[in-house]
């Protein structure tokens, strides 16, 4: 089971590395451009309206190709895909096949895409996909893809997929994939997966896995594993499993297993088997529980302490390396009774 779980992880981990190497597109940072700047002005002091490739405009500008800009406020509508537009911004409402600059602020509108080497902020739709060598902060929509090369702020919506190297915070949802570096704060969905580098904080769905490298808090479901290597906090459903290298604490269920390599503590349903190095609270598991520990109460057909169990235990088969507590069962072992009070049916004890 472990093994289908790590597969799962590094598939989604895969994807996320395509896209990291797509965003080269922006290492190319040469500031020099060849370009015309010819123009037909309306107004004066750079303001009015404008028909060309201005470089500084204030008010309405049009131009077939946006070519070696410097900063224009106010409506920039392009007719074709921009030329090279280093350390330049567009302020206002940004139209055309792909608006492009070094920074959009405000309104961008892209048949195809809209595209900011250093940070896109505002209202942002691009037909197939948002594109930012830096930030992305707004109302943010890709209708393929959301990609940013730091972090993501806002509502942020991808009709395939949302990517970040930075963090995402907000309400985000990829429709097939919610990809980050760093954390995901919010209400973070993704149709297939969501899958964090960092930290997942809120509300996390993702509709086949949830997997992250840190911790997972919050209302957390994955319909089919949640998996992460630091802990898990809150609402913890998994589909089939869960699956956490650190903690599992609060209300834990899955339908066949659950497992960390530390503690899991709450309310615990499990179908078949739950798994940790110590167990504190109330598990119910139709299988078998395999713990060290046992602090509280589990019920499961077989009960398998390895070490200690403080509490109680009921099940078919109940089998406690060290005994402090009572056992309710077909048959029950504590192995540090002495004589026939080691092998009980029905009902056996030991306090210290």
């Amino acid at each position: 089971m472990k093994k289908i779980f790590i597969a799962i992880t590094l598939l989604l981990l895969a994807s996320h590395s395509y896209a990291q190497m797509d965003m080269h597109i922006f290492d190319d940072d040469s500031t020099t451009v060849d370009c015309s700047y010819a123009s037909l002005d309306l107004g004066a002091n750079n303001g009015g309206i404008s028909f060309g490739n201005s470089p500084v405009w204030n008010g309405i500008r049009f131009n077939f190709s946006d070519c070696g800009i410097k900063e224009i406020n106010g409506i920039n509508i392009t007719l074709w895909k921009p030329e090279e537009n280093p350390c330049s911004k567009v302020k206002g409402i940004a139209l055309g096949l792909s608006p492009f600059a070094g920074e959009l602020h405000g309104i961008s509108l892209g048949i195809l895409a809209s595209v900011a080497e250093d940070k896109m902020q505002g209202i942002n739709f691009g037909g197939l996909a948002l594109v930012s060598g830096g930030k992305i902060n707004g109302i943010n929509f890709g209708g393929l893809a959301a990609v940013a090369q730091e972090n993501m702020l806002g509502i942020n919506l991808g009709g395939l997929a949302i990517v970040a190297q930075g963090s995402m915070k907000g309400i985000n949802f990829g429709g097939l994939a919610l990809v980050s570096q760093g954390d995901q704060y919010g209400i973070n969905a993704g149709g297939l997966a969501c899958v964090s580098q960092g930290t997942m904080k809120g509300i996390n769905i993702g509709g086949i896995a949830l997997v992250a490298q840190k911790d997972i808090y919050g209302i957390n479901f994955g319909g089919i594993a949640l998996v992460t290597q630091g802990d898990i906090n809150g609402i913890n459903i998994g589909g089939l499993a869960l699956v956490g290298k650190g903690d599992i604490y609060g209300l834990n269920q899955a339908l066949l297993a659950i497992v960390s390599q530390q503690t899991i503590k709450g309310l615990n349903i499990v179908g078949y088997k739950t798994e940790a190095d110590e167990f504190r609270g109330l598990n119910f598991t139709a299988g078998w529980t395999k713990v060290n520990i046992l602090k509280g109460v589990s019920v499961s057909v077989y009960n398998k302490i390895q070490d200690t169990q403080n509490g109680l235990t009921i099940g078919i088969f109940n089998i406690a390396e060290n005994l402090n507590g009572v056992q309710i069962g077909l048959i029950n072992i504590a192995k540090n009774n002495k004589g026939i009070s080691k092998v009980v049916p029905f009902i056996n004890a030991h306090f210290d």
